[in-house]
């Protein structure tokens, strides 16, 4: 898809549908990471964590232009962002290994309940702390500004 097209489409709609297209795609491939990596022999929690890295690089960009107006540099949004990632992402490194271990779900089960628990508040924290409104802008002119 034409990535212009996508966010001309993505401005007009409503935050919330951005946000679910953004996580949708993101998630997916997210998950097509951890599947890979499964598939490799990685053990479950190396293939989460690499799954993370790989997938930060886009979704931080994606989120902070198609979902959410920059609200701040892109270094304090980046600074923002990463806390609300870890911590997603801490979660699903604690609830994974409890139902894999103690309740026997298959690691792939277990890591996409871990994400449609984690996607809640994380919308939530990305909205209203890594890029909430109201934060001063940069000037475009200004070295980290907008582009």
């Amino acid at each position: 898809m034409n990535p212009r097209l996508l966010t001309s489409t993505l401005r007009w709609t409503h935050q919330p549908a951005r946000y679910l297209v953004v996580a949708g795609m993101t998630s997916l491939t997210y998950l097509g990471l951890v599947g890979g990596g499964l598939r490799l022999g990685l053990h479950y929690i190396v293939a989460i964590l690499v799954a993370q890295v790989l997938t930060i690089s886009f979704a931080f960009p994606a989120y902070r232009h198609w979902v959410f107006a920059p609200g701040a540099r892109w270094t304090t949004d980046f600074a923002r962002f990463l806390s609300v990632w870890s911590t997603g992402a801490v979660a699903g490194l604690i609830m994974t290994p409890l139902l894999v271990e103690l309740a026997g779900w298959q690691p792939m089960w277990a890591q996409v309940f871990a994400l449609v628990v984690v996607s809640v508040g994380s919308y939530l924290s990305h909205r209203f702390f890594t890029f909430r409104p109201g934060s001063p802008r940069e000037s475009p002119e200004s070295p980290e500004g907008e582009e």
